[in-house]
């Protein structure tokens, strides 16, 4: 099995501040990655741009379609920095289209398919890679090279977590790293000691159970997790492993997935976590709705920036924030997440398209608008800039992704089937949690599917 690592350093920043991935209600709940799950009636068809002014020179202006996905309130944050960049290229028509976070991906891929995909394009780690295998984004360096996109006062580390296979295709729009979220009030109503900053897993096994048993019918430790992919990668990590080998194959061994699955299932049958039909009633709810948001849960995990999120909704509860339990006696390592916006491949106005990614990145005044939605920004001295206005849980956000940075690294990319693979991890778990199917049984039929899957 290969785990040679590719050149996508994916070193650190901060964490998705407002939301990278936002649904803290079930099973797949925990990373940072995915996208997001809208909390309110955000449209899906596109938007109109708004009032451009005409170029100085009075020639026609060019289009460029950009596009997003989130809620409602995501978009308003969107179209404020795109109103900043308007100004600056009023030679330019910005037309904006954004979708439902469940629904982005879905009509992105229709439009690549059919050669009709927006100019600039947003991704997530994970649904990078695809579109990358697929030749679905420009390479950026020779926009960098030609001055028009500015990445000189961007930490290197967050440049090189925007290529794949050495070739940079992404800029981030920010970046965040896996964190465990507790609600400080349960932990004290059941007695129970808060985590440590390092916390193990063994220590959150003994954890959830005790807090359960405390709490009382109705309450859990946790958010059941055993299906969610940025949890395990993690876990794999910090044992040496990776989701996937630098070859496209699966990167770990059934004795890995069976240990996984075994502890997820030990917490369920000893009511750490919650049992399947409960998990399965909150899966994918808006943080409001969800587990954690409703205090039905003392613990969750996810990206970091979604403290901030949980702490807006949950205001008179105390939020606290803790490393992604560790493998005692393995590898320290904490996931990166983040959002990236990258070009289409058939854009007809490129480098008016590498104009705008580079004010989304430089300009201060659309850094503002858009604040530390996705966590704290590659650009050091647009940081600095922000920093005084952070709220005290975005501080907290801060703070955590500066110390837990140097123990991110390299992840080898996700094949093309990797979506497939994935939710065959979310599938297992569940049916291991109805007892459809052994540990055993669910870890077999994982790695023959899966095998099959990576090798079309």
């Amino acid at each position: 099995m290969k785990t040679k690592s590719v050149s996508m350093l994916l070193l650190t920043l901060c964490t998705t501040a407002a939301i990278v991935g936002c649904s803290s209600g079930g099973s797949n709940s925990g990373g940072g990655a995915a996208a997001p799950k809208p909390t309110g009636n955000a449209p899906s068809a596109a938007a109109p741009s708004a009032p451009a002014s005409a170029p100085a020179g009075g020639g026609a202006q060019k289009e460029v379609r950009v596009s997003w996905y989130g809620d409602a309130q995501r978009n308003k944050i969107y179209d404020k920095t795109y109103d900043e960049i308007q100004k600056k290229l009023p030679e330019l028509k910005i037309t904006r289209e954004f979708a439902a976070s469940n629904d982005y991906y879905t009509k992105l891929n229709t439009q690549t398919a059919g050669g009709n995909a927006p100019d600039l394009m947003i991704f997530t780690l994970y649904t990078l890679y695809d579109y990358a295998k697929r030749g679905q984004l420009l390479d950026l360096q020779p926009y960098v090279d030609k001055g028009i996109i500015d990445l000189k006062n961007f930490d290197k580390s967050i440049i090189d977590s925007g290529r794949v296979d050495g070739k940079l295709l992404t800029v981030s729009q920010g970046n965040s790293i896996l964190a465990s979220f507790y609600n400080k009030d349960l932990f004290s109503k059941a007695g129970v000691a808060e985590p440590t900053f390092d916390w193990t897993w063994d220590e959150f096994s003994e954890k959830m159970i005790a807090l359960t048993a405390k709490l009382g019918k109705g309450t859990w430790g946790s958010v059941d997790l055993g299906g969610s992919i940025n949890q395990l990668q993690a876990f794999l990590k910090q044992r040496g492993k990776d989701l996937y080998s630098a070859d496209g194959g699966l990167g770990f061994e059934k004795k890995d997935m069976i240990d996984w699955y075994t502890m997820w299932d030990n917490l369920r049958q000893k009511g750490g976590i919650p049992p399947a039909d409960v998990t399965a009633e909150y899966d994918g709810k808006p943080e409001a709705e969800g587990l954690f948001g409703l205090g039905k849960v003392a613990v969750r995990m996810g990206a970091s920036n979604q403290l901030a999120l949980a702490q807006d909704i949950m205001k008179n509860t105390k939020l606290g924030i803790a490393r992604m339990p560790q493998t005692k006696g393995g590898t320290s390592y904490d996931q990166i997440a983040g959002v990236y916006m990258g070009i289409y491949t058939k854009s007809k106005v490129p480098e008016e398209t590498a104009k705008i990614i580079n004010l989304f990145a430089n300009d201060l005044n659309a850094a503002k608008e858009f604040g530390l939605l996705y966590g704290p920004v590659g650009q050091t001295n647009i940081m600095k800039e922000l920093e005084p206005t952070l709220s005290p849980a975005m501080k907290a956000v801060n703070d955590y992704q500066k110390a837990v940075s140097k123990n991110t690294g390299p992840t080898n990319p996700y094949p093309v089937a990797s979506n497939a693979v994935n939710k065959l991890i979310a599938d297992n778990n569940q049916q291991i949690a109805y007892k459809q199917k052994t540990i055993a049984q669910a870890v077999d039929a994982f790695f023959a599917e899966s095998e099959k899957l990576l090798k079309r």
